[in-house]
């Protein structure tokens, strides 16, 4: 049985302590295995900030336009919520169109002496939102808070598609960014928009 002398174990074990220690490589091959998983994190990480940039951006924007409503002790009119939808799409910036429904409901009595909600008036701009009316409000019922009777309320919504920056892969879709805002009138209990009122 053939056996190491004490020279050849220690030029066998300075051969292996020498390759552990080497941090030498091949860089081509290393660069195209890791470059691609870098490059793809980076183009993740801004995709994924900027989605949630985006929808800070629209949730803040629907809080403005209701806030600038509720402050409002005169009538409304096409030029006045125009001048909004403008400042809603300077404030989002998006890389696709915007839509917003301005609506103003009641809680009041309805002919049968029950409480119901009542669309007073609703002003769209954009293409995705109808106009409000009482036949339709059943589909957001859900969303309104509980009203006082006699209660007046100011509800904005805002809808529009986030486009993602890059192609990201692993079934990464462009998506719907939907907001639904309310308040109470601050000044007046009536806000008055006769081009969008509700016969």
């Amino acid at each position: 049985m053939p056996h190491f002398n004490r020279a050849n174990r220690s030029r066998l074990k300075g051969l292996f302590n020498g390759f552990f220690r080497r941090e030498d490589g091949v860089i081509s091959v290393e660069a195209m295995l890791i470059l691609p998983m870098l490059f793809w994190s980076m183009f993740a990480s801004y995709t994924y900030y900027d989605s949630y940039r985006q929808s800070a951006r629209n949730i803040k924007g629907a809080y403005a336009i209701a806030d600038i409503i509720s402050r409002e002790d005169g009538d409304i009119n096409t030029k006045y919520i125009d001048t909004l939808y403008d400042l809603l799409n300077e404030m989002v910036y998006t890389r696709s169109p915007v839509s917003m429904r301005v609506s103003y409901i009641e809680y009041i009595g309805n002919n049968s002496g029950v409480m119901a909600h009542n669309v007073v008036w609703s002003c769209v701009r954009g293409t995705t939102y109808p106009q409000l009316i009482n036949s339709e409000i059943d589909k957001i019922k859900h969303r309104i808070p509980v009203m006082p009777a006699n209660g007046s309320m100011i509800i904005v919504e805002t809808k529009n598609t986030y486009k993602a920056p890059f192609q990201m892969g692993f079934e990464f879709a462009d998506f719907e960014m939907d907001n639904f805002v309310f308040t109470h009138p601050r000044v007046f209990d009536q806000v008055v928009n006769t081009p969008c009122k509700i016969s």
